[in-house]
């Protein structure tokens, strides 16, 4: 019976896994250790690999060797980083182009030192514990270079390829046994892929896939097509050999003996006879595999995708210098993106839930990044390789027959998705469609009274001066909120009472087993509602610094963000410079909900008018009552995305932080000491950051969701 080979058995491992993730779903969960036993393997080698190689690679030839590579491949190099970066900017046009947040503070965190961290190897020992192979290659090209200008460097060179032989040999006994590791590793990724997730970030995965598509079968091929004389369907056959096992896995190290396999089968085809091949092999892969992983620049389009998703603006300095950052970034494996990604995050000063983003949407678009990161290795080593020995055949006619219709289809796709999307979009903020159902599991709804309506009889309850004892001997929690300050407390598009807020209020009464109702409140009548026992507590954004006003008291706040402006969106340009501000006494500031006692201490000058509502927040500043609305980042973010008139102006943190907390009776210690408990063991348990990742984001918490799989269809059926 004939042996399987090794691509069929993977085909058949994806399958399997793929099948098994549908069939189990989470339950596949089971089979992610040894998907990362897999790949932790792989690394296990690879890191000790890479250093060794080059090293040997760079020492066993002569520095005119050297010259000579770099002379033949920096063109071709240059030209592929340009190809992509071209690309993602042609692809930025897709987002829809609004502005929510103008960042005035001009202060972003300094990098230099993590920057210089990714390359300079300060400590090697530490870079091969920590896996920063940018820093392991700079130090092993460096060890590399003075070792191809000593003498008598023989038993050296011999020791290091014994040991590239020792490794190259535990590779080949790890790609026999991948099939098993690329089935673990399908069917817990199958299995935990929410589809809502999918479309949810379709505008970043769905352009990402087609752009990694074009470039492995269409530009790559091409630029070999033009430059060697290799056929398409021989350049798609040694992209199969090196790509599909390194795409299934998600990792291209696995790609690196599968290179030299390539080298070798091409030196035999156009019959390259040099007793200096092996070293120029050795030295072509390690250094292909570390800088021409160009799969690894669309962090560049992830960092573009989030400032269209958080509103936050990135002008064309700030995309050349992330442009020019990614470069070094993208030396070595994707296993590094996270670390570039989080890097960037900070220095654009993007919230730190970013990140969750980048987790989420990676575990489709990592493979694709790698995929991509393995063909252009592919194609960098065929061109460093044939253009070394002089085989290149560069065709300027075949050139520009495949490179201009890329481009051509390139812009004509964008142009006609950004119609599509801008003509469909619709303009409703991701908050209207939240519920609370779907991150409570034991949400039971409450009677939520509204403005005008009658309330029902209190006066047992107001006798009760103890919130405590009122709320135990009533068997009912009575909770005052603000109905119009969205994504804390709002009714969404069905009429239900929602938000951040609201969420924590519906856990404590449940934690508190009793029957919450929810009463509305004016921020000026709130010390006089929890003062007469009308509400036991407001569940809606308060200050904690509004703890001196009359009849009110706080346990410790349960939510801190800075403080912004909101002002009309043509009027911005008169907001940057803060000083000028601060100093300007005929500067009108709006306040709503005891903002005025942060305000005033940063703008001393200015006159500041009391809003009642955020409905009066646009006529107050359509109408020149007030120039600019002091409020808290997320409410003024959220007010923007409904209102996209008006901008947010973002300081840093130079005009104060906002400090929520929930208001109760002055006099309630009782009921104060439990809710400090009772919020510090919310955040302990995660609660908190969970409802920040929906309210806020708009994105369920993953331990509330159940995917939907056969297995469970089944179990349904039967009961």
């Amino acid at each position: 019976m004939p042996r399987i080979s090794l691509p069929l058995q993977i085909v058949i491992a994806i399958c399997v896994g793929t099948i098994l993730g549908i069939v189990l779903g989470p339950i596949c969960s089971i089979f992610e250790p040894i998907g990362t036993a897999f790949i932790m393997f792989i690394q296990m080698v690879i890191l000790l690999y890479i250093p060794s190689s080059i090293i040997h690679g760079l020492g066993s030839t002569s520095p005119a060797v050297a010259r000579q590579l770099f002379r033949k491949g920096w063109v071709f190099l240059f030209f592929m980083w340009a190809l992509i970066f071209l690309a993602i900017f042609l692809l930025n046009n897709i987002f829809p182009k609004m502005e929510i947040i103008f960042d005035a503070s001009k202060t972003h965190s300094k990098f230099e030192e993590s920057f210089l961290s990714y390359l300079v190897p300060k400590n090697p020992i530490y870079d091969l514990a920590n896996n920063i192979i940018p820093a392991i290659a700079i130090f092993a090209i460096i060890m590399g270079v003075a070792l191809m200008h000593l003498t008598h460097k023989e038993p050296l060179i011999s020791f290091l390829e014994r040991i590239n032989n020792t490794i190259e040999k535990v590779l080949k006994g790890i790609t026999a046994i991948s099939p098993f590791g690329v089935a673990a590793i399908f069917a817990n990724v199958t299995g935990n892929l929410y589809f809502k997730d999918v479309i949810h970030f379709g505008f970043y995965i769905f352009p990402l896939i087609i752009l990694v598509c074009i470039f492995t079968f269409w530009a790559l091929p091409a630029l070999l097509k033009a430059c060697t004389p290799l056929k398409y369907r021989e350049i798609i056959s040694e992209f199969r050999s090196t790509c599909l096992l390194a795409f299934v896995i998600g990792s291209p190290s696995i790609a690196i003996p599968f290179l030299n396999q390539c080298i070798k089968r091409l030196s035999n085809k156009y019959e390259i006879k040099d007793k200096e091949l092996h070293n120029t092999s050795q030295m072509i892969v390690p250094l292909t595999y570390t800088f021409t992983q160009v799969g690894n620049l669309l962090i560049l389009f992830f960092i573009m995708f989030l400032s269209y998703y958080y509103g936050l603006r990135m002008d064309w300095l700030d995309q050349a210098l992330v442009s020019l950052l990614t470069i070094p970034m993208s030396f070595g494996g994707p296993e590094l993106a996270v670390n570039s990604v989080s890097f960037l995050i900070e220095k654009l000063g993007f919230p730190d839930t970013a990140l969750i983003l980048f987790d989420k949407t990676s575990i489709i678009t990592q493979n694709f990044q790698v995929l991509l990161s393995v063909a252009s290795m592919t194609t960098f080593a065929i061109i460093l390789l044939l253009g070394y020995y002089n085989r290149l055949t560069f065709k300027i006619a075949h050139f520009f027959k495949h490179f201009f219709p890329i481009v051509f289809i390139l812009i004509f796709s964008i142009l006609v998705s950004q119609r599509i999307i801008f003509r469909y979009q619709k303009p409703e903020s991701i908050g209207d469609s939240l519920k609370m159902a779907a991150v409570l599991p034991n949400f039971r709804p409450a009677k939520v009274y509204k403005y005008g309506e009658k309330l029902p009889d209190i006066k047992y309850r107001t006798t009760i001066d103890d919130p405590m004892t009122r709320i135990f001997t009533t068997n009912q929690f009575f909770i005052g909120y603000h109905p119009h300050l969205p994504p804390f407390s709002y009714f969404n598009k069905n009429g239900e009472l929602v938000g951040y807020d609201i969420a924590f209020a519906y856990q404590l009464a449940h934690d508190l087993n009793v029957t919450p109702v929810f009463i509305p409140f004016y921020y000026s009548h709130l010390g006089e509602m929890l003062e007469n026992n009308i509400i036991d507590i407001a569940a809606s954004p308060v200050l904690l610094s509004a703890a001196g006003r009359r009849g009110m008291n706080f346990p410790q706040f349960y939510f801190q963000q800075r403080n912004v402006f909101i002002v009309l969106r043509q009027r911005k340009n008169e907001f940057i410079n803060l000083k000028s501000l601060q100093d300007n006494p005929n500067l009108i500031i709006g306040n709503l909900g005891y903002f005025e006692l942060i305000s005033e201490q940063y703008f001393p000058f200015a006159k500041n008018v009391e809003i009642i509502d955020s409905w009066h927040i646009s006529h107050a500043l359509d109408e020149g009552i007030i120039d600019a609305m002091y409020w808290e980042l997320e409410l003024a973010q959220e007010y923007c995305k409904r209102n996209p008139e008006y901008i947010v102006i973002d300081y840093g943190n130079a005009i104060g932080d906002t400090y929520l907390a929930f208001p109760v009776k002055f006099n309630a210690f009782a009921f104060i000491f439990y809710l400090n408990s009772w919020i510090n063991l919310a955040h302990d348990q995660g609660f908190d950051k969970q409802m920040y990742e929906y309210w806020m984001l708009g994105h369920p918490p993953v331990l509330k969701r159940t995917r939907w799989n056969i297995l469970d269809l089944i179990r349904n059926k039967e009961q």
